[in-house]
């Protein structure tokens, strides 16, 4: 099945997240950032493709990690390849009464 997200709803167009470094062993696709993205964002290949959403940043200011959870198991030939982000997806995003206090 095909996952793309329609033109009227990518508001604006893509911005490049960064490069899958790797994938994790619980599915998840860590990904060397070149900004920190809001949580929540909706991630897409350069085809438009929807793979998955951001659940954490972590790592260094300057190019922090980005843990994006897959809608579908990711595949192995994905490292390397850029991934982007949809702007003005602000919908989605979540506010700080949603994050867990530790």
């Amino acid at each position: 099945m095909d996952h793309r997200i329609p033109a009227s709803q990518s508001r604006g167009g893509m911005k490049k997240l960064g490069v899958v470094e790797n994938l994790a062993y619980d599915g998840s696709i860590l990904v060397r950032s070149e900004f920190a993205p809001p949580r929540g964002s909706s991630v897409v290949d350069k085809r438009n493709r929807v793979l998955g959403s951001v659940v954490k940043v972590f790592g260094p200011v300057r190019e922090p990690f980005a843990s994006v959870r897959p809608k579908a198991p990711a595949s192995p030939s994905l490292v390397g390849t850029d991934l982007f982000v949809v702007e003005g997806d602000h919908a989605s995003k979540e506010d700080r009464r949603g994050r867990r206090s530790h």
